[in-house]
């Protein structure tokens, strides 16, 4: 513990706050399903990844047809290319830092095999420290670790795109106005100290949270900082899926010729939260404009026949895309299958292609009640005048369509960073407070998730020690070498100072009472004398023990009674 009269920095006060939060929480065993949560959402943002790596493909092929029977196609063929190595690029250092936090945390998986470890079967899933020296580094600001290379590279992954963009062999209507309304491709490197809106006070108070750095990597356990990773691979996608969907629409779909046809579908998400609907695209990749093709699912395939059984029906095509929706009704693992016909204008001929999924005649998802997971789930207290440090997760929804609210205790709910908010309470209250949970689906659309009711108390008040004594016998040299009256919270969650605002010394000393005030924590010379002059078996009393707490309320602690010895 620090000395009363040397004040920690923000940083270190946030460290030990919730290093002292985490050790709280694993003694109640909380923490591994915390931690296991971030394995969910990090499997969540894996599932929506290859979303997009199936989008991507799609658009690469069909770019790479175009520009074998079109020359004008050629230039956006070749800047997808571009496009591709840079996304490609980006990606492999991604999962090089994941390698590295991987290997770091468990010496038998090697970096190449982190790149793509379970994160269910690492060991440490609680250790912060290694994943927090790798990205963040030994300095407050974050410059000598890996995230601020990430960052740069970023950075410099997305200028690089709009530079492709931005080439004169790329004609688009309107493209200085495109260029703009990109803005930053989804590709968060801003500070959040620096962004409109942000909250000064707290910034101010708490510096090391302004920075993007800091504000991703710092103090994130395993599973959270591989999590914040694969949500930045999640953006680098996205980004890509951008520009190659300019550089298709610059070619013009009544161009393209092409001469393979296969049958897809690209599912909104495989995970689907009860009452909500599964929502998938369904199309032939790389078809034209003069056949348009019709849709079918069903329940089942017949590959002998060639045909959909079960019940059977159409779904409307947009743009060469079924576009299908199936309300999500019983919860369970769900299964369909899909044709897609496409008629020749001029033979009048009908081609079916049937939906293949990994190798499988049909598509597959997951209906699951609606789930919030809002963290400590054993502790539910929140204490008023202190940052009381939440985590939250919904399961299958990326955390940018997460929202929550606090309800009661006069406070509020501020979101500190991925699946992170603070809990912040004013006055104490028999209805305790509420954080309500809800997340959007991609059509908007909010759905309640969960909530927890959380007692509201006050901070305990703490013991007043000497010697780190509160009595007994005590030798008159050890106790004339101390220099401060402390005052420490036992057994408690979190890492909250107190500071010694006064105190009084007294002693009967010939048959007489002498007593000595200190207006701070230190033991001051005229009380030091009053010791000196008690004699052996005497006794020496700390009275009047006055400390002011991180909620600003000044309280009156025990007094300490020795005998010298």
């Amino acid at each position: 513990m620090s000395a009363a009269n040397c004040p920690e920095t923000g940083r270190q006060k946030m460290i030990g706050m919730m290093y002292l939060f985490l050790t709280a929480m694993l003694a109640i065993n909380v923490s591994k399903s915390i931690l296991n949560a971030f394995v969910v959402v990090n499997e969540s943002l894996a599932v929506t990844n290859e979303t997009f790596e199936g989008k991507n493909e799609y658009m690469y092929n069909a770019l790479a047809s175009a520009q074998l029977s079109d020359p004008k196609a050629v230039p956006y063929y070749k800047a997808s290319l571009k496009v591709k190595k840079l996304a490609e690029e980006m990606d492999e250092y991604i999962l090089e830092l994941r390698g590295t936090i991987i290997n770091a945390v468990q010496s038998d998986v090697s970096i190449e095999e982190g790149k793509h470890f379970n994160l269910m079967d690492v060991e440490a899933k609680d250790n912060y420290d290694i994943p927090m020296f790798i990205m963040v580094g030994p300095t407050e600001d974050a410059s000598k670790g890996k995230a601020r290379l990430l960052k740069n590279k970023l950075i410099e992954y997305r200028e690089a795109l709009i530079k492709v963009l931005e080439s004169p062999e790329i004609l688009l209507p309107n493209k200085k106005e495109i260029v703009e309304k990109l803005g930053d491709l989804g590709i968060d490197t801003e500070d959040p100290g620096s962004k409109p809106g942000a909250d000064k006070m707290f910034y101010a108070d708490h510096p090391e949270e302004a920075k993007w750095e800091t504000s991703k990597f710092d103090h994130m356990p395993v599973p959270a900082a591989v999590a914040m990773l694969t949500q930045m691979e999640n953006q680098v996608k996205n980004a890509e899926a951008t520009v190659v969907n300019k550089l298709l629409g610059g070619i013009g779909s009544t161009d393209f010729k092409f001469d393979t046809l296969a049958a897809k579908v690209i599912p909104k998400s495989n995970y689907v939260v009860q009452g909500g609907e599964y929502q998938a695209d369904i199309f032939v990749a790389a078809f034209s404009t003069s056949a348009k093709p019709k849709v079918f699912v069903g329940e089942g395939y017949d590959s002998v026949k060639n045909e959909l059984t079960g019940k059977v029906d159409s779904i409307p095509v947009v743009n060469g895309m079924g576009k299908l929706k199936i309300p999500a009704g019983a919860t369970g693992p769900k299964k369909y299958a899909a044709m897609v016909e496409v008629t020749n204008t001029a033979t009048k001929e009908v081609t079916k292609y049937p939906l293949i999924v990994s190798g499988k005649p049909y598509a597959e998802y997951m209906v699951a009640k609606p789930t919030a997971t809002i963290s400590p789930t054993k502790m539910n207290v929140l204490y008023i005048g202190v940052d009381n440090p939440i985590d939250i997760s919904v399961s299958g929804f990326d955390d940018s369509k997460v929202t929550a609210g606090l309800h009661g205790g006069g406070g509020y709910l501020r979101k500190k960073g991925a699946g992170h908010y603070i809990a912040r309470v004013k006055k104490s209250s028999k209805a305790g407070a509420t954080i309500s949970v809800s997340a959007k689906d991609d059509d908007g659309n909010s759905h309640a998730m969960g909530k927890m009711k959380f007692r509201v108390k006050s901070i305990p008040k703490p013991e007043a020690s000497v010697a780190k004594k509160n009595g007994g016998s005590i030798g008159r040299s050890t106790l004339l070498a101390q220099k401060f009256v402390r005052a420490e919270l036992k057994n408690f969650a979190f890492d909250l100072k107190f500071k010694v605002t006064s105190f009084s010394v007294s002693a009967t000393i010939g048959g007489f009472d002498q007593e000595k005030k200190s207006n701070s924590a230190n033991i001051t010379p005229a009380q030091k004398s009053i010791i000196k002059k008690v004699r052996k078996g005497g006794k020496v009393m700390f009275t009047n023990i006055k400390a002011k707490g991180p909620d600003g309320k000044t309280k009156k602690l025990n007094g300490i009674i020795f005998k010298v010895k």
